[in-house]
């Protein structure tokens, strides 16, 4: 796992590695063990290395035999073994005994549809000095991040944002235009970010650069079944189908594993984390290590179930358990880190759990992704109950929502979000910390490139509505949120993420198969859970999730109150000409007054406003 960055000057011959090395050093944290720059005429690769596989070969920038063909790359290819013994067949000479070589050598055999035949997570930019051409490429479901900055002389490449304000006349400035969008999503759709003029390369696309200009171009889609084929699908067996997908999963766990350093796995004490250390534990010969994280004296806790599963699979486990004061330490250093305001106040335990884990790990495998596969959240289960409720005068079901108390706020958030009747608007509002009035007061600019969701409702029209949901969250909350989440939060810890349940091999089979499988009745993630019955007790299956339950809802009326009001709404951030002040305020004052629980909109604003002080502001406190 690395960081990658590098430019190709489409005017003159001439590049200069000075600004490629800067663009790398801030990439640091994404590769401690190593450095690399290639310059050539038109071109500049650089390379910073956290070295998993051929630990001492594999340096790069890398190529091929003569030169003609430069790779940097940030990822892993698990099926490189088998694309090795291949290339060696036809006659490839390799020097290497890592997975960086293959992509050179794939890229002369079969051009640009190598990515169909790689197997992992990946984000590599190609030189081909023999067309004077630059190819890049980002994995299919989007777990390995990729920028852009198309320039009228030249186009430029890195792993984070950050990289780009080392190249001179590239500033960090506001993306106006998907305000509105962040504010919904707490993410923003590619290729857009919010920083203008800087763009993120879409999960399952390619980017081919020259002399003629750059294209963008899409090599893999999730797979979609229109629902008057599923019902023609024939199910032989239900046996069959739960056959099938054990034996992916246990698959993509053991590509998993591939690796030439120490290994282990987040433990959360869930259904997902749990079913991976399980299976890890019936594969490898050696105690598998876990690693959990609480907080002390917090009222909900999933340490216990932790080690329900650790004593269970006899692992070699660790736990951290952190002081609240995290929260406020390190809300700056970590925006730092993700180029965006933190979207979930688990990026912190994330992230500090990683810290602890590196010390004897540099890879950890994760339950990521299996809500939107397998269907785990509630709207999965609930959204065919907007059929009934369009029926409903919109005033009565606001008058049941509002009489909720705090600790039914869920249950007000599904009602607002069901009583919407446009799927693409319902869909964008069941995560969304504003309702669309909030955000018409809060922001004085227009959101043009407000609801990205409309995109993949369309072409997923035809589908059951259960895959049409859970495709729109493959393409837009699952890579922007978490999976973004994910690696930067692991990254900036200098450890490798791998997520098993997002082998694409696993996820194609698994849209294959009718909803009914997935969520039956009100039964959500049944599939898996079926499953999961084989290797886990009863008591981590079909317990009540908690996840990383944080009473921020306490703690902006407590010892956070005074960060929030400060940060929010000071002169330098969040700025009166685009965001309303007097409704900022009054959002604040409505919360710690205790007349409305407004934790998850404080939350999402206070992200935003550190963003802001740190890039456009350009704190250097933190940036240096």
């Amino acid at each position: 796992m690395c960081g990658i960055a590098g430019y190709i000057n489409f005017i003159s011959k001439k590049t200069d590695s000075r600004v490629v090395g800067r663009m790398i050093d801030c990439l640091q944290h994404r590769g401690p063990d190593g450095d690399g720059i290639y310059e050539s005429d038109y071109v500049c690769l650089g390379h910073k290395r956290l070295s998993i596989i051929d630990v001492e070969g594999s340096k790069q920038p890398l190529s091929n035999e003569d030169g003609s063909i430069w790779v940097t790359f940030n990822g892993e290819i698990y099926n490189y073994q088998d694309l090795r013994s291949e290339l060696l067949s036809k006659g490839h000479v390799l020097k290497t005994h890592g997975d960086t070589e293959t992509l050179v050598h794939l890229y002369e055999e079969y051009g640009y549809n190598l990515v169909n035949r790689l197997i992992g997570m990946f984000a590599f930019a190609i030189w081909d000095s023999r067309k004077q051409e630059l190819f890049l490429a980002r994995d299919r479901l989007g777990i390995k991040p990729l920028y852009y900055v198309p320039r009228k002389d030249s186009f430029y490449f890195a792993s984070e944002p950050k990289a780009f304000f080392q190249v001179p006349g590239i500033q960090p400035l506001v993306n106006q235009k998907v305000l509105s969008q962040y504010l919904t999503y707490r993410s923003v759709g590619a290729p857009n970010t919010l920083f203008e003029g800087i763009y993120k390369l879409r999960p399952g696309y390619s980017l081919v650069v020259n002399h003629s200009g750059w294209k963008v171009e899409q090599y893999w889609d999730i797979p979609l079944i229109s629902k008057e084929k599923k019902r023609s699908i024939c199910i032989t067996s239900l046996t069959d189908i739960f056959q099938q997908v054990e034996q992916r999963l246990i698959t993509s766990i053991k590509r998993r594993l591939i690796s030439d350093v120490p290994l282990g796995a987040f433990l959360s004490g869930g259904i997902d984390s749990s079913l991976i250390v399980a299976i890890m534990s019936k594969i490898t010969n050696i105690p598998v290590k876990t690693y959990s994280v609480g907080f002390k004296n917090f009222v909900s806790s999933e340490l216990p179930y932790a080690k329900i599963v650790a004593q269970k699979y006899q692992t070699d486990h660790h736990e951290l358990v952190l002081q609240e004061t995290v929260f406020s330490d390190y809300l700056r250093h970590l925006t730092w880190i993700r180029d965006a305001p933190l979207s979930e106040p688990a990026d912190i335990p994330l992230y500090l759990l990683s810290k602890m884990a590196c010390q004897d790990v540099k890879v950890l495998l994760s339950g990521e992704g299996s809500d939107e596969i397998f269907g785990g959240y509630p709207k999965y289960a609930y959204d065919h109950f907007a059929n009934w409720l369009k029926y409903i005068p919109g005033s009565c079901i606001d008058a049941v929502g509002a009489a909720f108390p705090e600790k039914f706020r869920r249950a007000e958030t599904a009602l607002r979000s069901l009583r919407i009747h446009t799927r693409e608007d319902r869909w964008a509002q069941w995560f969304s910390p504003f309702t669309s009035e909030q955000k018409k007061q809060l922001l004085k600019v227009d959101g043009t490139l407000d609801n990205p969701t409309r995109e993949y409702v369309d072409k997923s029209n035809e589908c059951e509505n259960l895959d049409a949901m859970l495709y729109t969250d493959c393409k837009l909350w699952l890579p922007e949120n978490l999976l973004d989440r994910g690696d930067r939060m692991t990254m900036g810890a200098s450890v490798e993420g791998r997520v098993p349940f997002l082998d694409h091999e696993l996820v194609e089979y698994v849209f294959s198969i009718p909803g009914r499988y997935k969520v039956n009745g009100m039964k959500r993630k049944w599939l898996i859970k079926k499953i999961a019955e084989k290797y886990l007790p009863p008591e981590i299956i079909y317990r009540k999730k908690v996840g990383f339950a944080v009473p921020l809802d306490q703690w902006f009326r407590g010892r956070l109150k005074e960060l929030c009001y400060d940060t929010i709404c000071n002169n330098h951030s969040l700025p009166e000409a685009i965001f309303s002040k007097t409704f900022v305020r009054q959002l604040l004052d409505d919360h710690c007054r205790m007349k409305k629980n407004y934790f998850l909109p404080i939350w999402t604003l206070l992200g935003l406003a550190l963003w802001w002080d740190i890039f456009i502001q350009k704190d250097k406190n933190v940036i240096d």
